[in-house]
């Protein structure tokens, strides 16, 4: 890729990587049997996670009411 933008692609890569390495890191087993069960669960632990985070980050415009 001859007009590829190394800057942007090394933006992209440090946004990215604190989320990444959080599931990456997750275990690979799955607890429930069927696809919508575990798509539902994944979807709970994303929920959870950015919950936490958002606690951590604390945003002053953010209303939670």
């Amino acid at each position: 890729m001859k007009k590829k933008n190394k800057d942007q692609d090394r933006w992209y890569s440090s946004v990215r990587a604190p989320y990444e390495r959080v599931f990456s890191q997750r275990e690979k087993r799955v607890r429930y049997q069927g696809i919508a069960k575990n798509q539902f669960a994944a979807f709970m632990q994303a929920i959870c996670y950015n919950l936490k985070r958002l606690t951590v980050l604390d945003p002053p415009n953010l209303c939670l009411l």
